[in-house]
């Protein structure tokens, strides 16, 4: 199916030019992440993730919902391709703070006049709001401050965020370029298996360049520039529905029922 940009572009609200150049994907990325809740919901209604670009379409675009990393990505690498960028997928090993795990995560890379960026919609409440150029560093965005940096765990980049006086590792992406059985195994695993953390845990993230909020199982964060705000503990389902649409603007389907919070 042809992908329908013009859709995309107004759920994400961008009105302004799009071109394959950096101006437009570092607007496009910030809109999406500000526009598009990160969230698993459908997984913990007992739903399938499905990754046909008509049923992401059919769900983040036309019913306003979210997603998390397999949806997002992929939505965001149809409307860059449709552009005309040069997209290249990834799927990383999330560190979260540990070791490598499964590659469990998918990421783009963008090439524009010669240099790559990391652009990622999909990383829940510590996703970038804005890419990052893929050379060694240290950045600065959205109220955080992120380390780009060559692995010493195996050829590859190390993604990682500073948190509470020390460099927190998120994720670990390589060379290897993606096939779609990569996105089937690794959405598999992280819909279904019972070790899966959006299995176990009801996860939603919505954030803009100056606001990061994030909702785990019954506890609502909202952070400033990334000082702590907010902190609501959700006491009962209805609580939770109006924080869902009031704070990520995700509206449940009549009669939805999730399961218990983790």
């Amino acid at each position: 199916m042809s992908f329908d940009l013009a859709a995309y572009l107004a759920r994400i609200g961008h009105d302004g030019p799009v071109a394959p150049d950096l101006a437009t994907l570092r607007a496009i990325h910030i809109a999406h992440v500000g526009a598009i809740p990160f969230e698993n919901m459908d997984i913990q209604m007992g739903l399938p993730v499905r990754l046909e670009m008509e049923h992401l379409t059919a769900k983040l675009v036309g019913s306003r919902r979210g997603g998390y990393c397999f949806e997002q990505n992929s939505l965001l690498q149809a409307a860059l391709t449709a552009i005309g960028f040069d997209v290249h997928r990834r799927v990383a090993r999330v560190r979260m703070g540990g070791d490598p795990g499964g590659r469990s995560h998918l990421m783009l890379l963008i090439a524009i006049d010669g240099q790559t960026y990391m652009a990622d919609v999909g990383f829940g409440g510590s996703c970038l709001v804005e890419p990052l150029p893929l050379v060694a560093g240290e950045y600065d965005s959205a109220g955080d401050r992120w380390r780009l940096s060559l692995s010493d765990w195996s050829p590859g980049w190390e993604l990682a965020v500073w948190r509470d006086g020390g460099w927190f590792g998120l994720y670990w992406l390589g060379a290897e370029e993606v096939v779609e059985w990569d996105l089937v195994f690794g959405n598999h695993f992280t819909s279904t298996h019972p070790a899966s953390r959006f299995v176990q845990n009801r996860v939603a993230a919505r954030s803009t360049l100056t606001e990061r909020h994030t909702l785990l199982n019954d506890q609502y964060r909202r952070r400033l520039n990334g000082e702590l705000v907010e902190e609501i503990q959700i006491t009962d389902e209805g609580m939770l529905r109006r924080v869902l649409v009031e704070r990520f603007g995700i509206e449940l389907p009549e009669g939805a029922m999730l399961k218990p919070a983790g």
